[in-house]
């Protein structure tokens, strides 16, 4: 039975998918009274919007500038946007 593997759907770990699109970069500016601010990152000269409800773990309730941070970059309705924000 020739080619009956080629029918068969191509699963792809999620995990490894994440990982693959993980960015790092640097807090330039985080007003946590506004629970918002910016992270710039190699290869791009335009900042990255972050969310605080984009922040995983504790460190969210901590980011200052110059904190380094790795997280996924998504479009968000007006430009680059971070999520999963890690502190490293």
């Amino acid at each position: 039975m020739e080619g009956t593997n080629d029918s068969k759907p191509v699963v792809v770990d999620d995990a490894a998918k994440t990982n693959a699109s993980l960015v790092e970069g640097t807090v330039k500016s985080f007003d946590m009274g506004r629970r918002y601010g910016f992270i710039s990152h190699q290869g791009s000269s335009k900042e990255v919007f972050v969310h605080q409800e984009a922040i995983l773990g504790e460190s969210g309730q901590n980011l200052a500038a110059g904190d380094r941070v790795s997280f996924e970059l998504t479009e968000g309705p007006k430009g680059p946007r971070a999520a999963s924000v890690r502190k490293l």
